[in-house]
Protein backbone atom coordinates (compact mmCIF):
# COMPACT_ATOMS: atom_id res chain seq x y z
CA UNK A 1 0.00 0.00 0.00
CA UNK A 2 1.03 3.58 -0.78
CA UNK A 3 0.45 6.61 1.34
CA UNK A 4 -0.53 9.78 -0.16
CA UNK A 5 2.85 11.29 0.99
CA UNK A 6 5.23 8.89 -0.94
CA UNK A 7 7.47 10.93 -3.45
CA UNK A 8 6.72 8.79 -6.35
CA UNK A 9 3.65 10.24 -5.87
CA UNK A 10 4.62 13.74 -8.00
CA UNK A 11 5.33 12.11 -10.74
CA UNK A 12 5.06 14.86 -13.42
CA UNK A 13 4.66 18.06 -11.42
CA UNK A 14 8.14 19.24 -12.20
CA UNK A 15 7.00 20.27 -15.68
CA UNK A 16 4.21 22.23 -13.62
CA UNK A 17 6.80 23.96 -11.27
CA UNK A 18 9.23 25.16 -14.71
CA UNK A 19 5.88 27.10 -16.17
CA UNK A 20 4.95 27.80 -13.51
CA UNK A 21 8.09 29.77 -11.93
CA UNK A 22 9.10 30.36 -15.38
CA UNK A 23 6.25 32.74 -16.07
CA UNK A 24 6.46 34.29 -12.46
CA UNK A 25 10.20 35.10 -12.97
CA UNK A 26 9.82 36.16 -16.64
CA UNK A 27 7.34 38.87 -15.62
CA UNK A 28 9.56 40.95 -13.61
CA UNK A 29 12.83 40.40 -15.83
CA UNK A 30 10.57 41.68 -19.08
CA UNK A 31 9.52 44.89 -17.13
CA UNK A 32 13.05 45.49 -15.72
CA UNK A 33 14.06 45.08 -19.61
CA UNK A 34 11.49 46.85 -21.14
CA UNK A 35 12.29 49.65 -18.63
CA UNK A 36 16.09 49.60 -19.33
CA UNK A 37 15.40 49.86 -23.04
CA UNK A 38 13.05 52.78 -22.52
CA UNK A 39 15.62 54.91 -20.31
CA UNK A 40 18.22 53.90 -22.95
CA UNK A 41 15.95 55.04 -25.85
CA UNK A 42 15.90 58.26 -23.86
CA UNK A 43 19.46 58.87 -23.23
CA UNK A 44 20.29 58.43 -27.00
CA UNK A 45 17.71 60.82 -28.16
CA UNK A 46 18.95 63.62 -25.76
CA UNK A 47 22.46 62.96 -26.60
CA UNK A 48 21.68 63.41 -30.57
CA UNK A 49 19.39 66.36 -29.87
CA UNK A 50 22.20 67.85 -28.46
CA UNK A 51 24.68 67.16 -31.06
CA UNK A 52 22.27 68.24 -34.19
CA UNK A 53 21.51 70.60 -32.30
CA UNK A 54 25.02 72.26 -31.80
CA UNK A 55 25.56 71.20 -35.37
CA UNK A 56 22.27 73.39 -36.63
CA UNK A 57 23.64 76.06 -34.79
CA UNK A 58 26.87 76.62 -35.94
CA UNK A 59 25.34 76.14 -39.83
CA UNK A 60 22.94 79.05 -38.98
CA UNK A 61 23.67 80.69 -35.71
CA UNK A 62 20.03 82.14 -34.91
CA UNK A 63 18.62 80.54 -31.59
CA UNK A 64 14.99 79.96 -33.16
CA UNK A 65 16.41 77.76 -35.80
CA UNK A 66 17.97 75.90 -33.72
CA UNK A 67 15.16 75.78 -31.17
CA UNK A 68 13.50 74.24 -34.07
CA UNK A 69 15.96 71.58 -34.58
CA UNK A 70 15.49 70.89 -30.71
CA UNK A 71 11.54 70.30 -31.47
CA UNK A 72 12.32 68.36 -34.68
CA UNK A 73 14.58 65.57 -33.40
CA UNK A 74 12.48 65.62 -30.11
CA UNK A 75 9.39 64.75 -32.07
CA UNK A 76 11.36 61.88 -34.38
CA UNK A 77 12.41 60.33 -31.39
CA UNK A 78 9.05 60.59 -29.80
CA UNK A 79 9.84 62.87 -27.09
CA UNK A 80 7.36 65.94 -25.69
CA UNK A 81 9.53 68.75 -27.26
CA UNK A 82 8.21 70.85 -24.47
CA UNK A 83 9.69 68.91 -21.89
CA UNK A 84 13.01 69.38 -23.40
CA UNK A 85 15.37 72.22 -22.18
CA UNK A 86 18.34 73.37 -23.35
CA UNK A 87 20.87 75.97 -22.93
CA UNK A 88 23.80 76.91 -25.19
CA UNK A 89 26.36 79.15 -24.32
CA UNK A 90 29.52 80.44 -26.22
CA UNK A 91 32.96 81.45 -24.83
CA UNK A 92 34.95 83.54 -24.33
CA UNK A 93 33.54 85.33 -27.20
CA UNK A 94 29.33 85.62 -27.29
CA UNK A 95 29.43 85.20 -31.10
CA UNK A 96 29.98 81.41 -31.26
CA UNK A 97 31.45 81.85 -34.89
CA UNK A 98 34.55 83.56 -34.05
CA UNK A 99 37.72 81.89 -33.99
CA UNK A 100 39.20 80.06 -30.90
CA UNK A 101 35.08 79.94 -29.67
CA UNK A 102 34.40 77.05 -27.88
CA UNK A 103 30.39 76.42 -28.26
CA UNK A 104 29.03 74.39 -25.55
CA UNK A 105 25.18 73.11 -25.61
CA UNK A 106 23.64 71.67 -22.89
CA UNK A 107 20.27 69.93 -23.29
CA UNK A 108 17.95 68.52 -20.58
CA UNK A 109 14.90 65.95 -20.67
CA UNK A 110 13.61 64.96 -17.01
CA UNK A 111 16.57 63.63 -15.20
CA UNK A 112 18.94 63.44 -18.10
CA UNK A 113 21.71 65.53 -19.71
CA UNK A 114 23.69 65.56 -22.72
CA UNK A 115 26.13 68.05 -23.22
CA UNK A 116 28.02 68.85 -26.78
CA UNK A 117 30.74 71.03 -27.47
CA UNK A 118 32.56 72.37 -30.89
CA UNK A 119 35.86 74.93 -31.59
CA UNK A 120 35.50 77.21 -34.08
Amino acid sequence: MKSSTDLDSEHGSAIVDLIGFGVLLQIPILMFATFAVSIQQQSFAVESIARHALRAHSLWPVLESTQEVVTAISKDFGINPERVNWTLVCSPNPNCLEPNTVARIEVRYGDLVAYANQRF
